[in-house]
């Protein structure tokens, strides 16, 4: 199996900006608001949800408040009151851009893949230069195997940072589901271009090789990924695959006791 990168993107950076007030004018509302961005940032979730909600019942119509208690309960992995929390934001701010965007992350969490779809789509209405809703979406078409739209947005990804590794990696994984080997293949030597030291890189043009029947070349990559990482396991197994199809025990069976050594530890 394809060595896949995980979307690595954060939920949204809080908002810790307000406006400014003299000492007289600082309202409790801020004062709550403030302590739960605080203890968000600070790890101290079930403090910052409480303060949020202090802050609500001062203010129930600000959509920050709303977009940030959201984000505290995706550290809890509380979907549901996260999902409601973003929707009421919308409500309040039509236009509100990370609440979308995190609502996008929240459905994708709970496997609502239609929902994130469409989600990540209204970000890119708001704002058609947002590098993360296409580059999410993209992961999010490539779930429901619908692989022309996923190649199409990590493109459009690319375009607008063309130095950012993971998407040319991903548009290289997607290549390979539709069996565009060549494609996949240019794409991985993206990746070692800009990263020469990305052991995920030469694994999976490793097995993109061998999709060709290009062993040599495939056995090559395997190698490199380990010089780079020499725990990386699946390469171990791969090679002892390849040895044992040859035929060549005594390597097959070096590459199998490397893996077991790694894999019982």
């Amino acid at each position: 199996m394809k060595n896949v990168l995980l979307v690595s993107l954060l939920l949204l950076n809080l908002m810790y900006a307000v406006d400014t007030y003299g000492a007289d004018d600082f309202s409790d509302f801020d004062v709550h608001y403030q302590m739960g961005n605080e203890y968000n940032k600070s790890g101290l979730v079930d403090l910052a949800i409480t303060e949020y909600k202090k802050a609500i019942e001062i203010n129930g119509y600000s959509a920050k408040v709303y977009n940030n208690l959201g984000v505290a309960y995706s550290k809890r992995k509380m979907f549901n009151e996260e999902i409601a929390s973003y929707k009421i934001a919308i409500e309040l701010d039509r236009t509100f851009e990370d609440a979308y965007f995190n609502l996008g992350i929240a459905y994708g969490s709970k496997g609502m893949v239609d929902e994130e779809i469409k989600t990540y789509q209204k970000v890119i209405e708001l704002d058609s230069k947002s590098f993360e809703a296409f580059y999410n979406l993209g992961h999010a078409y490539r779930g429901k195997e619908m692989y022309d739209e996923s190649i199409d947005v990590f493109k459009k990804a690319i375009e607008i940072d063309p130095t950012y590794i993971d998407a040319y990696f991903n548009l290289g994984v997607t290549y390979g589901k539709k069996g565009l080997l060549d494609d996949e293949i240019q794409q991985y030597k993206k990746v070692l271009d800009l990263k020469p030291d990305s052991a995920e890189a030469h694994f999976n043009l490793g097995i993109a090789y061998g999709e060709k029947k290009m062993f040599e070349n495939q056995v090559g990559e395997y190698k490199k990924a380990i010089a780079i990482n020499p725990k990386y396991a699946k390469a171990y197994k791969n090679l002892e695959s390849i040895y044992r199809e040859k035929g060549m025990k005594e390597e097959a069976d070096k590459e199998l006791s490397r893996y077991n050594n790694l894999v019982k530890h």
